[in-house]
């Protein structure tokens, strides 16, 4: 994570563009790019009627848009006549009128002009659905053009299309870290979980004929849960803990270290996922018998876009959401690993002191730095007190700037790992 302004900003971009191969649609020259990156982190920093301001920037011609592919993206494209100049007050103003969701703020500069604003593109939903269930469809996408998506105060991640390429963030650029979830070590802790999930799911002997499924299936969505729960949290801006605990098949209601304020009865709407996540596996399995498929994996699941899917992957989305909302209160939310909803408020009661932790420097930890945990808040503080204390505790720590720690312990050692924040 190093410390980087706007100029950086643009130049790294550049860099980044050119690696990622020719586009139809190209960066503009260099001092209009600084432009459009620099307004837009300083508009960030303004608010309409006291709320942060939340939009999107597509940077380049109206009339290259159609032009990339019938499929890339359905646009309504609104020229303004005449157009308006480049600020962060016009983007103040423009914002409310530009849904983060459904609507572009269109910016162009031609030659070594100025860039201006020459409207709006509505481009519709479709590309959060994409993102939020974990899979591109069949549906519009966004063209390969620079889009400046302003996130919050001080925030801005910056895309090739669909595509992060890196965020800024309270003028650090976060282009390091770690995707954790695509660690050997954290699907291996719910392996005995999806084992469930494919063996309940499994084909017996009244039905032989019946497609097998890959338990990446299962791994895919609920990764994609634990995404969308944090991006919510991390939208909120008000920061959150997630502590997910192994399952307790002795029905014994005590979670060690912690005290919830709010316990969900033991009843099956706790237990949302596992009905969501079993019945897309029994969609799957129905679509694979009807396309003469005898075994599911996440290949054949990114092909399809039918209705029964869109639904539950919606229902999912919206489980998300909800932990997110859960998590808004002070304490932690707690999980077990079969993403059963134990409750929320929770207190870490752990008294034992942690001096040090240890920050990893790749996926899988082989390589540690230690640190001592003086400069980190109380939320921090006591989740690495609750990880020593009770090893088989993963945490998921979001700061109020956005920042997501993964928490983990191993050999006696806490281990933490920045999370990369832009791919939530």
């Amino acid at each position: 994570m190093t410390r980087a302004y706007p100029p950086d900003v643009s130049a790294r971009l550049g860099r980044r563009w050119a690696e990622a191969g020719p586009s139809r649609i190209r960066l503009p020259h260099d001092a209009a790019l600084r432009e459009i990156v620099e307004t837009a982190y300083h508009a960030s920093l303004l608010s309409e009627e006291q709320r942060p301001l939340r939009f999107r920037l597509l940077v380049g011609p109206p009339a290259a848009l159609p032009a990339c592919s019938p499929r890339d993206l359905h646009l309504q494209v609104l020229e303004f006549d005449p157009s308006r100049r480049l600020s962060d007050s016009e983007l103040r103003r423009l914002a409310p009128a530009a849904d983060f969701e459904r609507t572009l703020i269109g910016i162009h500069a031609e030659g070594e002009g100025a860039p201006y604003i020459w409207g709006l593109a509505s481009s519709g939903a479709q590309w959060l659905r994409d993102i939020q269930s974990g899979r591109a469809t069949h549906g519009p996408k966004l063209p390969e053009a620079l889009v400046v998506h302003v996130l919050g105060p001080g925030q801005l991640l910056l895309g090739r299309g669909s595509i992060p390429l890196f965020e800024l963030q309270g003028g650090k650029v976060l282009d390091s870290g770690h995707d954790v979830f695509g660690s050997t070590w954290m699907p291996r802790l719910f392996a005995p979980v999806r084992a469930e999930v494919v063996r309940l799911r499994a084909p017996d002997a009244s039905s032989p004929g019946r497609p097998t499924v890959s338990d990446d299936v299962v791994r895919a969505v609920a990764q994609h849960l634990l995404r969308r729960a944090l991006a919510a949290i991390r939208r909120a801006r008000h920061g959150g803990t997630l502590l997910l605990v192994p399952p307790d098949d002795q029905g014994n209601l005590e979670i060690p270290g912690v005290t919830l304020k709010y316990r969900f009865a033991d009843q099956d709407t706790r237990r949302r996922f596992r009905q969501l996540i079993l019945s897309i596996v029994e969609t799957l399995q129905t679509l694979a018998a009807r396309d003469g498929v005898g075994h599911v994996d996440w290949a054949y699941y990114l092909q399809r876009d039918d209705r029964e899917l869109r639904e539950l992957e919606d229902a999912v989305v919206e489980l998300a959401q909800l932990m997110a909302s859960l998590a808004s209160v002070d304490g932690a939310l707690v999980m077990n690993r079969r993403f059963e909803l134990l409750g929320f408020g929770g207190e870490i009661t752990v008294a034992e002191t942690v001096l040090q932790i240890h920050r990893a420097i790749d996926l899988e930890a082989e390589v540690t730095v230690a640190e001592v945990v003086d400069g980190v808040g109380t939320r921090h503080r006591s989740v690495y007190r609750l990880c020593q204390a009770h090893p088989a505790t993963l945490a998921y720590v979001v700061s109020q700037d956005g920042a997501v720690t993964v928490v983990h312990a191993r050999d006696g050692k806490v281990i933490c790992w920045d999370q990369q924040t832009f791919g939530l």
